[in-house]
């Protein structure tokens, strides 16, 4: 599997989201086509602050002063010919439904926050 860099655009809200083709070949005649989506942005005291945190807590529980947000989208067992064709409708209808999301201004507060729920669970204490 070798990742492509499709398109990288700047977002209303100053992020950059980035698209990569990392479909593959799974038979002699047909792909699974992989679009991947990605964020990266600096973690900032705001968004440590939205999620009840300081800035150095929510560093020690992502381990770096980034954050990534990632979506991928795949559809299985796609003839070689329609390959093209399939990643295009996939990543067309992502940015078509999610680009408000993705822009808006308080994107990154809810990406730290579900990281954070995802690392510690909801309920769960920091490691110190």
């Amino acid at each position: 599997m070798t990742k492509n860099c499709v398109k990288s655009m700047k977002l209303d809200n100053g992020l950059t989201l980035t698209l990569e083709d990392i479909s593959r070949r799974i038979s002699e005649d047909a792909f699974v086509v992989k679009a991947l989506f990605s964020i990266e942005f600096k973690v900032t005291e705001a968004d440590a602050a939205y999620a009840g945190l300081s800035l150095p807590e929510v560093i020690k529980v992502l381990g770096s002063e980034t954050a990534r947000f990632e979506k991928l989208l795949e559809r299985n067992f796609i003839s070689e010919d329609q390959k093209e064709q399939v990643f295009e409708e996939v990543t067309s209808s992502f940015l078509a439904t999610g680009l408000t999301y993705l822009s808006h201004p308080s994107f990154t507060r809810g990406v730290v926050r579900k990281i954070l729920v995802e690392k510690r669970g909801r309920y769960g204490s920091l490691p110190v």
